[in-house]
């Protein structure tokens, strides 16, 4: 570890600090996805004991929003013992739930939209209370203070808030509204040819003869759908693309080594940007593929699927160059936001979303072995409490109270385990804002 380099000198010895990888300056994505997963399982005890309380709350906030969303929709209060009576699954209820959120803002309603605001509010406020010590723990060895019924908000909560939200404003105005508006735009000028009066002459051989149609009967509802304007604003978003990546792996006046040319940067570019719409084309043609060539639509599919894969990656590109901001404002409480930029520099913001892809991957595979193990589990517990229910039936005595405790037992099981990949993927989170902070210092 290098010696004078600020609050990254305190970071514990557990912590992989420093290891390039290859080109100076480069994030390693091995060593910032394994670091990021090391830290959630090494300190899960400190994960566990920061944030059970606000997660605890968390889950009981939202279940209640659940009954409130309920209550506004039908007008009276709704309870468990109500569902209970109506013998709908929590499934159903959230359903519904979900059904009445959207119809009351929809509405406009001022209690839909009290009850929205205030969601938000105390999630976020209740998430910042756990991330913000952890983020800190991990990015500079500051262990979170102690007590186990903790959650606190401070001006480290209030930074992470803070980080988050403007973050989030820079990429809603550079990503989100220029895709939704475009969509918007392509959609009005279909509606609009669609909607346009033609001159029509069923005589042609008498101009006197005038029929007035529609863009809808005289280029047909297909149009609507077809490839070509779609077509044509993914090529359009495929060159902006192209031109961004440019751009951004151009190298610095303070980079010493400038790498290939402006011609090997641009043909990089294009490739890779090529060999992502590849992918995207495939991943559509394994999908939907087959039913789409039975619709005779599979180039309108194809061409709305290179409109949409176009779009992510213009939010892929703003969200990553944003994602260190939040780890980087608590660890160095400054809102400054140059650090957090340094990180995702150049081919650094490659090798993060690689090093997030790997982690998503090893998650995502942890995540089937635990929903397998989980399974065989409740079915050991379905299999215990169906034997003690025979055995108190063979004995003369009432067995129900076997399938009532299996249900809690498999609920309750159900309940800690999501809790507990929570809390983990939490960790990971904070683990690798951590290590990104400490990018930001060395880089």
């Amino acid at each position: 570890m290098r010696a004078g380099r600020g609050p990254s000198a305190r970071v514990g010895v557990f912590w992989i600090v420093d290891r390039g990888g290859g080109t100076a300056g480069a994030l390693s994505v091995f060593s910032v996805a394994a670091e990021a997963l090391n830290f959630a399982w090494r300190r899960f005890g400190v994960v566990l004991r920061v944030g059970w309380l606000p997660l605890t709350l968390m889950l009981v906030f939202n279940m209640a929003s659940v009954f409130l969303w309920l209550s506004l929709a039908y007008a009276t209060p709704i309870s468990f013992a109500d569902v209970a009576a109506a013998g709908a699954s929590w499934g159903q209820v959230l359903a519904l739930s979900q059904q009445a959120q959207a119809q009351g803002l929809a509405a406009n309603s001022a209690a839909a939209w009290s009850i929205a605001v205030a969601s938000l509010a105390v999630n976020l406020i209740l998430l910042s209370s756990f991330m913000a010590p952890l983020t800190r723990y991990a990015g500079l060895g500051e262990t979170p203070a102690p007590g186990f019924i903790r959650a606190p908000f401070g001006p480290d909560q209030i930074r992470f808030l803070l980080a988050g939200a403007l973050a989030s404003g820079v990429f809603l105005l550079t990503a989100y509204a220029p895709v939704t508006l475009a969509t918007a735009a392509i959609l009005g000028f279909m509606q609009s040819a669609m909607t346009t009066p033609f001159a029509s002459f069923p005589d042609t051989d008498s101009l006197h003869t005038v029929d007035v149609i529609f863009g809808a009967d005289r280029l047909g509802v297909r149009w609507l759908y077809g490839w070509q304007v779609w077509g044509a604003a993914a090529a359009f978003l495929g060159l902006f693309i192209v031109a961004l990546v440019f751009g951004h792996v151009a190298p610095r006046r303070e980079d010493k080594h400038a790498g290939i040319g402006a011609l090997g940067r641009g043909l990089g570019a294009f490739l890779g940007v090529a060999a992502y719409f590849l992918a995207a084309a495939a991943a559509y043609n394994a999908v939907f593929g087959e039913a789409a060539r039975r619709a005779g639509a599979f180039a309108d599919g194809l061409a709305g699927a290179m409109f949409l894969a176009a779009g992510a990656a213009v939010m892929i590109f703003a969200g990553l160059r944003l994602y260190p901001y939040a780890g980087v404002a608590v660890c160095r409480r400054s809102m400054a936001i140059a650090g957090a930029l340094k990180v995702t520099r150049r081919h650094n913001l490659f090798r993060l979303l690689a090093a997030m892809l790997l982690i998503g991957f090893l998650l995502f595979g942890a995540q089937i072995l635990i929903s397998v193990a989980f399974s065989l589990l409740t079915g050991v517990i379905a299999t215990l409490f169906g034997a003690a229910e025979t055995a108190a039936r063979l004995g003369g005595g009432e067995g129900g109270w076997a399938a009532r405790s299996a249900a809690l037992a498999i609920s309750a099981s159900g309940v800690a385990a999501n809790a507990l990949w929570a809390l983990f993927t939490y960790g990971v989170s904070a683990g690798l804002m951590g290590r990104l902070y400490r990018e930001s210092e060395r880089l």
